[in-house]
This record gives C-alpha cells, structure tokens and sequence, in this order.
C-alpha cells in the first residue's frame, strides 16, 4: 500500500513538473507587453525557412484580439511579432498556408454571420478579405503540383496566388513575376523576381518607386550598366497606356527580356537606401497577343502613374 502511494505521489509530481509544449501566458505577457485573459489556440508550425518551430499564440487582453509569433532560444521564448486586432473577434480559427520555399503563412478565420479571413507572417506581411471582397463561404486550400510547392487560395470560382507582395487572383496561363528577394542594403541591395508562371517573350517588367522625392541618387540608383535594364529618373517622358508618354514624378525601371520561361529569374543588383514601397507590372507577349500583369483588378491591386494595373508592396 506504501509503494502504491509513493508511486502515486511521484507520478503527480512528475506530471506536475512537466514541461508545457507552449509558451505560458506569464511569459506572453511578459515579452508582448499585454495582459492575457485569454488562450484561446497555441500550435507550433515552422512559417520560414528557419528549422526551428515557431510558437504562435492567439488570446484575449484589454478587450482585444492578439496574435504573436514566438521562437525558442536556450533560455525561453524571443518575440518575432505580435498583431492586435482592433476588438475581441468572434470564432476565430487557425490555418496554415504554404507560399513555396519553405515558407508558409499564418491563416486566420474570423467573424459569425459574415466571415473574415486575415493572412499574415512574422516579419511584416498582412492582408485581409471580407466577404464583401471575395465568396468567403466557399473557401479552400489547394496545392500547386509545380514547384516550388506552393499553394493557391480559392474563394468561390477565382484562385489567388501569393507573389511575395500579396494574393492576388491567378491565372495558370499568365506569367506570374514572384518578388523572390527585396534586400535593401545600400551598395548591396538586390531584387530577385523569378517567374512561377507560364512562359512570355518580349517581357518588360517595371518597378515604380513613387514614394521617393528630392535627390533620388541618394535612394537608388543602378550599379551596373546593364543593356536590358533602364531607370527613369522624376520629369523623364515614359510611355502610357494607350500611347503617348508622360512625364512621371517619381523614378521606375525598366527590365527588358526577349524570353521569360517558368522559373527563370531576374536579379537585379542596385542600390537602394530607406526604399521600402514600390509597386510592380508587366507587359509581355504570349501566342501573338500582347498581355499585362496583373490582368484583373483586385485587392492590393491599383492603377499606376501610366494607366497600368499594379501590385503594391
């Protein structure tokens, strides 16, 4: 009977001692600076191409919504972000969305009547969808069977593709400039677009800069003369949709290729310095027809300085 009890005891103890697979709601507080009422869901889930599992917490304090990101260290958690939601939401539920490369997304569902679905990351990407935006009642998660294994949202009869700056609508036929790489380093900088889609010649990829002014040399400028790549500067004439030109006042490149094929990339060393908004298009040639890129208006999507749709980062 003795060894029953001691048994019993240290099975308590032990059960008592043990270590929580998540982070607690003390130390939550402690490094987002928020009072936890709440839990309401915890996972683990690897978001980036780090090996580590990220800890994700979502819960209630001050009568507000919270999600953070976490990642172990020795000694505990580090905080990668966190997001406040503007109120408590309502049926909140957690998925996870892969963008290819070994990276994946935070999905979150929200709302009772009328659906919200709310996609983020742990540095600085997020993006909402309401109903009123797309047919939320009838979403799912597809993967790609191309590489890099990335997988397409579908909202009602429309597929959205991430392009390294936001989901915006797919079509399997269209070229699909992904923005692989924006690494603002002064002398270092680079800019990596790689094509996911289908096959175009004659491709003219643009980047616009819009929100640099003054002396534009001291914010980007290129490195290399390279006979494919051109930058126009604020007051110089570039042409618009429809014909003619306009002069611009804000700077744009130009990056000229005879042929662009699924998973051919584009790398564009630069320097950059405090540049952190750009928008991205295109123009090419596809069986005889000339396109754009993006072909429909959408979230996320605006119309630029020379009368093209745009992706905005």
């Amino acid at each position: 009977m003795r060894n029953l009890i001691a048994t019993t005891v240290i099975c308590t103890l032990l059960i008592s001692c043990k270590k929580s697979p998540h982070i607690s709601s003390k130390e939550i507080s402690s490094l987002a600076s928020i009072p936890v009422t709440k839990i309401l869901s915890q996972k683990k889930y690897q978001l980036d191409e780090n090996p580590s599992l990220e800890d994700i917490s979502l819960f209630e304090g001050d009568k507000k919504t919270h999600i953070a990101f976490f990642t172990p260290t020795e000694k505990g958690y580090t905080l990668l972000r966190k997001y406040t939601f503007d109120q408590e939401i309502i049926d909140p539920k957690i998925h996870f969305v892969s963008i290819g490369n070994k990276k994946s997304q935070l999905l979150l569902t929200y709302g009772s009547k009328e659906k919200s679905i709310f996609l983020l990351d742990t540095k600085d990407f997020i993006q909402e969808f309401s109903s009123k935006m797309v047919d939320i009642a009838t979403v799912k998660i597809i993967k790609s069977e191309e590489k890099p294994f990335d997988e397409l949202l579908v909202f009602g009869d429309k597929n959205y593709r991430f392009n390294g700056i936001r989901w915006i609508p797919f079509n399997a036929d269209e070229i699909f400039p992904f923005l692989e790489t924006f690494n603002v380093q002064g002398e270092d900088s680079l800019i990596e677009i790689v094509n996911r889609g289908q096959f175009g010649t004659r491709v003219i990829v643009t980047l616009a800069f819009a929100g640099i002014t003054g002396d534009i040399g001291k914010k980007i400028r290129l490195t290399k003369d390279i006979p494919t790549v051109r930058l126009y500067k604020p007051g110089y004439p570039a042409h618009k949709k429809g014909g003619g030109n306009q002069a611009l006042n804000y700077p744009l490149v130009e990056i000229q290729k005879d042929s662009w094929g699924k998973n051919g990339r584009i790398k564009l060393p630069l320097f950059m310095d405090g540049i952190e908004h750009f928008s991205i298009r295109a123009v090419y040639s596809q069986r005889g027809h000339t396109l754009e890129w993006p072909s429909i208006a959408a979230a996320g999507i605006i119309k630029d300085g020379q009368g093209y749709l745009a992706v905005t980062k």
